[in-house]
């Protein structure tokens, strides 16, 4: 918690010298809240894992551009599949977001192909009786600490997908009455990060040891020990994917960080097989090898914790409970790291044989 509160301070004293920018930026060039509405009936979206014809759907995103004008840009939408594209999980489900390049030339979205949007999930929307009533303020926390998340990534490599934080309102194209608006992010595409990376996106099947950046995968197993995320694995590639680089390597990249505890949503659950009964009970999964350079490793990470305390601070859709539970979180992760007796228990001496 020191460290959080250090970092709040830091943030007050610089405030005053941050300085507008001087063009308008593509989605992922700014980090500022985006405001958008998109109508959409959610029920009449179909899902892929049931419906093998599944296709998307056309709507539009509505918005003010930097100039203050007025865009409405078509667009198309599909379910993701996943456990938040259930109905019984959420409502408002995660879903791809489809654009065509003749639409996106000159806008906000411009060099944009495909994105997922993480909503808010939600429990249980209003009846088509009713007015939309607020979610509680826990679901848009989950949203605003996987936002996060993906955002600490990015501190910790280039090779990670970027986010932008947005405000969306969903209208109801039959009653405005319920209309409602939540916390979401947009995440970029792997192949656009492929691009980005002058990488090619190997096929979810591939997996090959002898290929493997094992400095790339202990910086991800390491981050997801900070995050408290189990939910994931390189070779089954479980919300991780793999970029092959032009030298040989691959790169593994992680995705979907809401079962971990950092965001510690009420229906995330540790991995199975694992000694933990809940998600902020961290655990490491990285490989076990020669190769590993521990103190390297630390050090880096411990390198980054004022940054990653600053981000604490600045990210949207976090209240101020959620900044403390989550900067207090954290700080026991450095805590660890700070303990050669802790990092060394709980870390080295748990680290996963390295498949064959």
């Amino acid at each position: 918690m020191i460290r959080y509160i250090f970092a709040l301070c830091v943030l007050m004293v610089a405030a005053g010298n941050v300085t507008a920018e001087t063009h308008a930026p593509l989605l992922f060039d700014s980090h500022e809240v985006l405001e958008l509405t998109m109508p959409v009936d959610f029920d009449s979206l179909c899902r892929p894992s049931e419906d093998p014809d599944c296709d998307y759907a056309a709507t539009v995103f509505e918005y003010i551009d930097a100039s203050g004008k007025p865009v409405s840009l078509p667009i198309s939408i599909k379910r993701r599949d996943g456990w938040r594209a259930l109905e019984a999980n959420c409502q408002v489900p995660t879903i791809f977001v489809r654009f065509l390049d003749e639409d996106t030339a000159g806008t906000l979205f411009e060099g944009e192909t495909t994105l997922a949007l993480t909503s808010h999930c939600g429990k249980k929307l209003a009846t088509d009786s009713e007015r939309s009533r607020p979610m509680p303020d826990e679901f848009e926390s989950y949203v605003g600490n996987e936002y996060l998340g993906y955002r600490l990534y990015n501190l910790v490599t280039d090779v990670s997908l970027r986010v932008r934080f947005i405000k969306i309102t969903y209208a109801n194209p039959d009653d405005p009455r319920r209309n409602f608006t939540r916390n979401a992010f947009f995440a970029e595409h792997f192949e656009n990060l492929a691009e980005r990376m002058g990488a090619q996106l190997l096929p979810a099947t591939h997996f090959d040891t002898a290929a493997l950046d094992i400095e790339a995968a202990d910086q991800m197993a390491l981050f997801n020990f900070m995050v408290g995320n189990t939910d994931w694995s390189i070779e089954q590639q479980e919300n991780v994917f793999l970029l092959r680089f032009p030298d040989g390597r691959d790169v593994p990249v992680i995705y979907d960080l809401d079962m971990s505890g950092l965001v510690n949503p009420y229906y995330a659950k540790p991995a199975p097989g694992l000694p933990i009964k809940k998600v902020k009970h961290r655990y490491y999964l990285g490989y076990c090898h020669a190769d590993t350079d521990w103190d390297a490793l630390f050090t880096k990470f411990s390198g980054l914790e004022k940054d990653i305390m600053t981000m604490l601070v600045t990210s949207p859709g976090l209240g101020r409970g959620d900044r403390r539970e989550s900067g207090a979180y954290l700080d026991s992760f450095f805590e660890t790291l700070d303990s050669f007796e802790s990092r060394n228990t709980r870390i080295v001496e748990r680290c996963q044989p390295i498949p064959e």
